[in-house]
């Protein structure tokens, strides 16, 4: 079979869309994964500043608390094989499943309670926010590239 020079173009330029094509999708799950992770820092950081009394919005932690619970449930997925990029996430997401998959159920976990706690009132909120802290932490520190 004899190829032609348009075919070698046309082979060459479809081989490099399809290699763009999936830099842009890792791409796109990395600035989507970066997009839910900075919301779930923002709505735990305005339960922060609600706990710590920096602002007097006490009833809004219910709201950032139910938006963190919801958040949490979408973690799992928001990390796609191959989406290392240049994210901060480290490879032992990948290389570790399970113990990534139990990190996240620890998320999961605190953040349900957080929700539960801010609902029954403010004083339940503080030691609900330390384990959704703890959980946080415990992530950022096997799953995460220091900063």
């Amino acid at each position: 079979m004899r190829v032609t020079p348009r075919a070698s173009i046309v082979t060459a330029a479809t081989a490099v869309m399809l290699i763009a094509g999936a830099a842009s999708a890792d791409e796109g799950a990395i600035k989507h994964r970066q997009a839910v992770m900075k919301a779930i820092g923002g709505h735990t950081g305005a339960v922060a500043a609600i706990v710590k009394r920096q602002v007097p919005f006490t009833d809004d932690a219910k709201v950032h608390a139910d938006a963190l619970a919801d958040l949490s449930q979408i973690v799992p997925r928001i990390f796609p094989e191959g989406s290392v990029g240049d994210s901060g996430t480290l490879p032992a997401v990948w290389d570790k499943p399970d113990e990534f998959k139990a990190a996240v159920a620890e998320f999961q976990t605190a953040a349900a309670g957080l929700a539960k706690a801010a609902a029954e009132g403010p004083s339940a909120v503080p030691a609900a926010l330390g384990a959704l802290g703890k959980s946080c932490k415990g992530c950022h520190d096997d799953f995460r590239k220091k900063k």
